[in-house]
């Protein structure tokens, strides 16, 4: 078998891939008239009903009584 001594190399080929589809997607949208489209937008009206709700004034209970003294764990029983 012959061996080769000089070879391109794989990330050439892979560059050269990536801007010939580079070239490729921008004459893509430059034909298709991408570049030119003027910027439309979207216009959007609602109409909707004046409507005036009065929250209801809800008594909530008063809450429990924080602890004053954190408890205490429990001590394990003397062993003899």
């Amino acid at each position: 078998m012959a061996e080769s001594s000089s070879g391109g190399s794989g990330w050439t080929a892979f560059l050269a891939g990536i801007i010939l589809v580079a070239i490729i997607a921008v004459g893509v949208v430059a034909y298709t008239g991408g570049f030119n489209q003027p910027q439309r937008t979207a216009q959007l009206d609602v109409n909707v009903p004046d409507v005036k709700i009065n929250a209801p004034d809800v008594q909530l209970p008063s809450p429990p009584p924080a602890p004053s003294v954190p408890p205490a764990a429990p001590q394990p029983a003397p062993s003899n």
